[in-house]
């Protein structure tokens, strides 16, 4: 029986199904002693059975443990890692340097099998809990690292996983050790294209279908008047406003913003200008009048995504490889450094038309974000009031500064909102939102609530405060 054991035990860890299949119905002593929810021990890192079997998509092994051996998807490691982790880590290792190599040479296979494994993990019904409800896989369970599984199925390259963790709930702005979501995962690891539908479902994972907003307003009333909001809420409030007020304007996504944000992100207030006059709305804001998109468009549906490298002034990657001609040679000239502009040189494209080179725009760029002013980035030249889109901050910056841009972009869309504030407790980085309005109001927007009377408020974190006294030490 022992060597029984351990041969069962080496097919399961070497992920040999056909040998541990073989060895497992061969054995009726090993198949009615066997517990696939016992760890193997300190020299295994505390895996069960059930974990190796995920580990390698072991479909068989998999649903005999699950349905006929009462295993258990939610037993932990000695890393903290359930048996949907290490299915999700897919047919690749990771290695100290942060690379990932290959185990298996048909990983579209292989990626298809594991998400028949996650299937039936995600249908275990385990023992009746005290509310009447079973036990289910923990989707976003985190181990020691913080990473749920969907940040180990984006980073893994599996698409179909991907797709089903999300279908059943996962969080898409779940946050690791490293502050990387599931599409900074998939990003790092080259996966473009689904960093790019992670991140579109980002955008747009709080967009509701029309019932569940009836149902939305229908418990509006029994809620609290205020709710605490973490950063990446906050994130996501901001990114739905703007995207909303673009679809309603039919204008582009940065345009969006830039009008809110002269607005005090008061939608309303927005829309009463953009009716009275547009034209002078947008030349208040710094933003040119959009262009209405092609017929059966969105605004956002026509602009290029951040993501998509930049198009350079020429095709080729040395001087040797073209000759200039004598009317080549008239190169513009930076209006900060009046030094000549570099044809090779990636091209910055501002709206208004002026012209500086990369090297100016950089350090303009991380000096205005230094001293705060991150929020109202207006063109260089003299006398122009042209905002900076923000793409063309993304690409011109390093990416820690760009860290610290996002971050005083969501600190201004906290201050200039009166129905959000921050926590003042030190340390604490979430906000409180005002969900109810006053007495004294008739307006319809959720965005620009007036203070309620003197309500204790709680940002989620046990942090108590009096939302009018605040509001009376902010203006002070």
């Amino acid at each position: 029986m022992g060597n029984t054991t351990t041969k069962f035990r080496k097919a399961l860890i070497n992920g040999d199904e056909n040998l541990a299949c073989q060895i497992y119905e061969n054995n009726p002593q090993l198949k009615e002693s066997l517990d696939p929810n016992t760890s193997y021990g300190e020299p295994y890192q505390h895996n069960t059975p059930l974990h190796y079997a995920a580990r390698h998509g072991m479909n068989r092994i998999l649903g005999t443990f699950l349905f006929g051996r009462d295993g258990n998807p939610n037993k932990r490691n000695v890393h903290n890692e359930t048996s949907m982790h290490l299915l999700c880590m897919g047919p690749q290792i990771m290695i100290s340097e942060g690379a990932l190599h290959p185990r298996l040479a048909r990983p579209v296979e292989d990626d298809f099998r594991r998400a028949d494994c996650l299937q039936m993990i995600l249908r275990w019904k385990g023992a009746k809990l005290d509310q009447g409800e079973y036990e289910r896989a923990a989707i976003d369970a985190v181990d020691n690292k913080k990473n749920t599984p969907l940040h180990y199925a984006a980073a893994s390259g599996m698409k179909t996983c991907v797709e089903l963790l999300v279908k059943h709930g996962g969080d898409l702005f779940a946050e690791n050790e490293n502050k990387d979501t599931p599409c900074d995962c998939a990003e790092k690891q080259h996966h473009k294209d689904l960093a790019l539908n992670l991140e579109s479902q980002m955008v747009f994972s709080r967009d509701p279908e029309a019932e569940e907003i009836e149902a939305e307003y229908a418990a509006l009333d029994k809620r609290e008047p205020y709710e605490g909001l973490r950063p990446q809420d906050l994130r996501r409030l901001k990114d739905m406003l703007i995207v909303e007020t673009a679809d309603m304007l039919q204008a582009p996504l940065f345009t969006a913003e830039a009008l809110l944000r002269a607005h005090d992100w008061d939608r309303e207030k927005l829309l009463e200008a953009w009716m009275s006059n547009p034209e002078n709305c947008c030349q208040r804001s710094g933003v040119q009048m959009p262009t209405p998109p092609p017929s059966g468009y969105n605004a956002w549906d026509t602009l290029p995504s951040p993501r998509t490298p930049r198009t350079t002034r020429s095709s080729v990657t040395s001087p040797d490889e073209i000759s200039l001609s004598p009317g080549d040679l008239d190169t513009s000239l930076c209006d900060i450094c009046m030094c000549s502009i570099s044809v090779f040189e990636d091209p910055v494209d501002m709206p208004c038309g002026h012209d500086f080179c990369r090297g100016c725009w950089e350090s303009f760029l991380n000096l205005k974000i230094q001293e705060g002013e991150a929020h109202n980035i207006f063109c260089p030249a003299y006398d122009c009031f042209q905002l900076v889109p923000v793409d063309i901050i993304e690409s011109v910056v390093s990416k820690e500064m760009d860290k610290r841009y996002l971050q005083f972009d969501i600190k201004a869309f906290v201050e200039n909102n009166p129905a959000i504030k921050w926590c003042p407790t030190p340390g604490c980085e979430r906000a409180v939102r005002l969900t109810k309005q006053g007495s004294n109001t008739s307006g319809s927007d959720a965005l620009s609530f007036p203070l309620l009377r003197a309500p204790a408020v709680d940002c989620g974190k046990g942090h108590l405060f009096c939302w009018s006294v605040q509001d009376r030490l902010e203006s002070a």
